[in-house]
């Protein structure tokens, strides 16, 4: 019979949202079991079930990914065969839950068990579901793989001079259970960033894009390394003996803008970290919202609320930021005195951030330092070699090399006949140096 762990339903009713209220029921209460195809009395339709066991999958499998207001794949599981078709749901530990209505959430469809039956929880009840509400569940949540490895990350810690102890780190329990900060910080991580670049201020060409995978750790260095290649810079001389250089996005706001992403953004959603650059500006993408009703103007101030603390702590202890609070405030500093403030467009699913270009000059519609990559793609590789050079002086072989996707030898090799035609000079200034191209490079010889 029916209980508060049990329920049974004939078939999925017409109108859906009620089995997602049971499940709901579940969720916010105790663990439970609702049967498909037994009616109330407890009686299987054994025909019934075998006729709609995969329609009912398929409804159901759809639901866990996106009908709720928070992540329960860990929750709910289908257990099936030719005699029954079972939904086992576990009590969650993020709640209140509650079931899509339309293309927003039924937050007002708060519903928790109550005997054999589900009713609409009291607004006291929602209150203490989101006191008792558990902080950073995502990263400290267990998961069933043992077999993660963290090279790059321990080559940070070494880097540092510093041991790796996931233990101390808290990526792991006392009984050798991995979680996921452990997962997404491992070589393992199924998360992956996106970098695209575009021909002008819209979407419509791409000139480049990547997907970065692993560690989250290598994926922030690989985002902030090819977002640095890309911010140019401009360089003007206004008669006394030091030269200015802006480059096109503040060094400090462009890394703690992505620094940001991979620490704040809401693990449990299923989006991407995007970065893309335009001739105009940058937009950088993070799913989810800010934690904890926090506002921009909070952080602006100086207010914080920590949604990833083990992540934190990790990127702090190598580095990587300062765990202050300080990033937002940066980005805007990186900016003052120019009229193009960086703005914020926030929402429940995600952060975007629109850093603009200092160098873009808008009555020619083209950074007045463009790198033209869509004339970089016809140039012959020699020529491709002077054109990096000319726009970076500085630019290194690997850098050229990562640019070109081709090996560091090949540039050398490059790199010498352009030499002995006389194209090209590196003059060494310290530890360092820069690349002179030879004007006379285009006439004939």
């Amino acid at each position: 019979m029916e209980n508060k762990n049990i329920e049974f339903k004939i078939d999925i009713p017409e109108k859906h949202n009620k089995l997602k209220a049971e499940m709901v029921s579940f969720l916010n209460s105790n663990d439970g079991e609702i049967y498909l195809g037994v009616d109330d009395n407890g009686v299987p339709n054994l025909n019934l079930i075998k006729e709609k066991s995969k329609f009912w999958e398929e409804i159901i499998s759809n639901w866990i990914t996106n009908a709720f207001n928070e992540n329960v794949k860990d929750f709910v599981e289908i257990i099936s065969d030719d005699s029954s078709f079972k939904i086992k749901i576990l009590e969650g530990n993020n709640k209140p839950y509650y079931y899509k209505e339309g293309e927003g959430f039924n937050s007002k469809g708060i519903y928790i068990r109550v005997g054999s039956t589900k009713r609409r929880a009291e607004l006291e009840e929602v209150k203490k579901m989101l006191f008792n509400r558990k902080p950073n569940n995502f990263e400290s949540t267990l998961i069933n793989n043992d077999k993660l490895t963290f090279k790059y990350l321990e080559n940070k810690f070494e880097e540092k001079g510093l041991k790796f102890n996931p233990i101390a780190l808290s990526l792991i329990n006392k009984d050798n259970k991995y979680n996921n900060a452990a997962l997404l910080f491992s070589d393992q991580n199924p998360t992956i960033s996106k970098f695209a670049v575009f021909a002008d201020s819209k979407v419509s060409v791409f000139l480049d894009k990547k997907e970065f995978a692993g560690s989250i750790v290598k994926q922030l260095d690989d985002m902030i390394y090819f977002s640095n290649l890309l911010n140019r810079k401009k360089i003007t001389i206004n008669g006394n003996p030091e030269r200015n250089e802006y480059l096109d996005i503040p060094e400090v706001a462009l890394r703690e803008a992505i620094v940001n992403c991979f620490c704040h953004r809401d693990y449990s959603l299923t989006g991407d970290i995007k970065i893309e650059f335009f001739d105009d500006k940058v937009k950088i993408f993070s799913p989810g919202g800010l934690p904890d009703n926090l506002t921009l103007e909070d952080i602006k101030e100086g207010f914080t609320a920590k949604r990833n603390k083990i992540i934190v702590n990790v990127l702090d202890k190598i580095g990587l930021i300062e765990n202050y609070a300080t990033g937002v405030r940066k980005i805007f500093e990186g900016y003052e005195g120019f009229e193009k403030q960086p703005t914020y467009y926030i929402s429940e699913n995600g952060i975007s951030l629109t850093l603009f270009n200092r160098n873009y000059d808008e009555s020619q519609k083209k950074p007045n330092n463009i790198n033209d990559l869509e004339e970089l793609k016809k140039l012959e590789r020699s020529e491709k070699i002077i054109f990096l050079m000319k726009e970076n002086p500085r630019i290194t072989i690997d850098e050229m090399a990562e640019i070109l996707e081709v090996s560091p030898r090949t540039i050398r090799r490059e790199i010498y006949i352009l030499r002995l035609k006389d194209k090209i000079e590196y003059i060494r200034s310290g530890k360092t140096g820069y690349w002179v191209i030879n004007e006379n490079m285009d006439k004939e010889e």
